[in-house]
């Protein structure tokens, strides 16, 4: 089956035009900027480099590569809706456009950075083995995706009414998000659809941290029940459940894990 066959089998679940977009881009920025930066840097982001960042959202790690590859080196940033990118930085492209069906140059690129992106397509095998063509020989495909299979997330939260209010949110956004079109165990198969797809040396680091309530880990929730709040509401949440869970993510007595972060590196092999 080819990508142009089922361009229309997924949907991203959010929307950076919402009004809660740039609140969601910046805690997600928030969230998880600290690992993936650590990540890139581990792998040696280098100088003159070509590299292309799918669904950069708020274009924070966009500009952290744009930083490393200097004046020399370019970064493309690829966004269904890039409003939120900011061009600031001469070497940076934004560029409007699906990952799925886009134009990608073959071996045009030394590093590829896929953030939350593939866990919400149906079509992530097909669309990973299009990002593996397109790297240079060396260059590396780097894929981060929370994994949401776990759910022991709550740790601790003030009633046992708004702990229940938790457990419905969850229960209803993870429902959205796979009518959707994503796969909420993706992240852990990563390193296996890139051995599929040829790439090299596939190695995977994984990352979680506990949150308060009030910072960004459980603001995240807010801001996406708001977001999905008729879509919530359509599968039985009620008013008042969004109302605890809105109060119980913004109370420091609340403690939750963000989900598993699956971050993946392969590299394409040298002739």
């Amino acid at each position: 089956m080819t990508i142009d066959a089922v361009e229309e089998a997924s949907e991203y679940t959010f929307r950076n035009a919402d009004p809660q977009g740039s609140r969601q881009l910046t805690l997600l920025a928030d969230i998880l900027d600290e690992h993936t930066i650590k990540v890139l840097a581990s792998i040696g982001t280098g100088i003159g480099w070509r590299c292309l960042d799918i669904g950069p959202g708020a274009g924070t790690v966009t500009r952290w590569i744009a930083g490393q590859v200097g004046p020399t080196g370019r970064v493309t940033a690829l966004d269904l809706d890039p409003r939120h990118i900011d061009t600031a930085a001469g070497n940076v492209t934004v560029l409007q456009g699906d990952v799925r069906t886009v134009d990608l140059p073959p071996h045009g690129y030394d590093l590829i950075h896929a953030r939350l992106v593939l866990l919400h397509l149906t079509e992530r095998a097909l669309v990973l083995d299009r990002l593996a063509g397109a790297l240079k020989p060396g260059g590396l495909l780097v894929v981060s995706d929370w994994d949401c299979t776990d759910r022991n997330w709550l740790l601790h939260a003030g009633s046992a009414e708004a702990a229940a209010a938790y457990d419905a949110f969850q229960d209803a956004i993870l429902s959205i998000l796979t009518e959707h079109g994503a796969d909420l165990g993706w992240a852990r198969t990563v390193p296996l659809a890139m051995r599929a797809a040829g790439l090299v040396d596939v190695s995977t680091v994984v990352h979680n941290r506990l949150w308060a309530g009030g910072t960004a880990g459980n603001l995240l929730h807010v801001s996406n029940s708001y977001q999905l709040q008729d879509e919530l509401l359509g599968r039985g949440m009620t008013v008042e459940q969004l109302d605890l869970l809105r109060e119980a993510m913004q109370d420091p007595r609340t403690l939750a894990y963000s989900y598993w972060m699956f971050t993946t590196v392969g590299r394409r092999a040298r002739p």
